[in-house]
């Protein structure tokens, strides 16, 4: 039997040392259970002991970020079948004037944040051993959904009627834009430090898919993205922190000068790097997300485990073992488990 902790496990790996195995999780978004605080504590906790993960990495839904400024959801309806997000039904901002709207929040009391920090405390409590990353979204991308945004180039924001775009915005109140991407980042850093005294020990800060080039250019993410990510990570200090950019174009080489410890994106995608490109962070991946969704046939299996074993040669084991992006929640047993079987020969 290991004499490593889970904590001790990670801590080695972000430091960029070899523990006994590299650690590893899974994580997945339970729609039914997102939508309150008590159900992602008991969905949280069942998957993290059913597989015995290493870390916890929670899953909000995306929207409550919204809801902190009033955004309004109706969780009887998910329109686009894939999309883990409920149908808008109110959003702030509706025009480029109403970006003036968008101010400095108080967390003390504000529901939609009480209630994420009480499910850490709740996972906390019933998983002790075992360190829990929180999740926060970068400023640009809750920016993007106040304003119910489009998601991605061609992918409308369930339930929104905007005809807006983020380049709309940037066009026609730059300044207001950054008045608003200040406040949030503000505000989300003290909500990370709150994250952290609720007993996070790490966090995953979600840049998703803004430095794909349909959304943001480099110029452009160095100017609405890049100042007030950093906010929000130094509110994060103290804590492990791993930036999740997602998707094709996903620019990892872009976050090594950032305050965190590690960077996770899909490596398995033609347009980025592989998971052996050189960086000075620790590297958060080892598995294609959507593998882990196929039909468990022998030759997926098998895939699964030669994607893993690659991923820990590739980088000496000095790995936090992950998957690309959220796991589907339809994944098998089967599949988890050879992702799981291969992380810890």
């Amino acid at each position: 039997m290991s004499e490593w902790s889970k904590i001790d496990r990670l801590n080695a790996v972000f430091k960029g040392e070899k523990a006994d195995r590299p650690p590893v999780s899974s994580y997945t978004h339970e729609v039914a259970a997102e939508r309150n605080g008590d159900d992602l504590v008991a969905a949280t906790l069942r998957n993290a002991r059913t597989w015995d993960w290493d870390w916890i990495k929670l899953n909000p839904r995306t929207v409550h970020y919204a809801e902190a400024w009033g955004n309004e959801y109706d969780y009887d309806d998910y329109p686009v079948p894939f999309l883990p997000i409920p149908a808008q039904k109110k959003a702030l901002v509706n025009t480029p004037d109403d970006l003036w709207k968008v101010n400095e929040l108080d967390i003390a009391g504000n529901a939609p944040i009480e209630e994420q920090l009480d499910v850490i405390r709740k996972v906390k409590e019933g998983a002790p051993d075992t360190p829990v990353f929180a999740t926060l979204y970068s400023p640009i991308n809750v920016l993007s959904k106040i304003a119910g945004l489009p998601l991605a180039p061609g992918l409308p924001a369930p339930g929104s009627t905007t005809t807006l775009t983020i380049h709309d915005l940037f066009r026609e109140n730059r300044a207001g834009v950054h008045h608003a991407l200040h406040a949030i980042a503000e505000t989300l850093a003290k909500y990370a430090e709150a994250q952290k005294d609720a007993g996070a020990d790490g966090l995953v800060f979600v840049v998703a898919g803004i430095t794909n080039p349909g959304f943001l250019s480099e110029a452009e993410y160095n100017e609405f993205s890049r100042p007030y990510d950093d906010i929000e990570l130094e509110g994060a200090d103290g804590l492990l922190r791993i930036v999740h950019t997602c998707g094709a174009e996903s620019h990892p080489q872009w976050f090594q000068e950032f305050p965190l410890e590690g960077i996770n994106w899909d490596h398995e995608d033609p347009t980025n790097p592989g998971i052996d490109v050189a960086l000075n962070k620790t590297k958060v991946g080892g598995v294609n997300h959507n593998l882990l969704a196929q039909e468990p046939t022998a030759e997926v299996l098998n895939k699964i485990r030669s994607e893993v074993t690659e991923a820990r040669k590739a980088t000496g084991d000095v790995l936090v073992v992950a998957p690309t992006c959220s796991v589907s929640s339809k994944a098998s047993h089967e599949a988890i488990a050879a992702y799981k079987e291969a992380a810890t020969a």
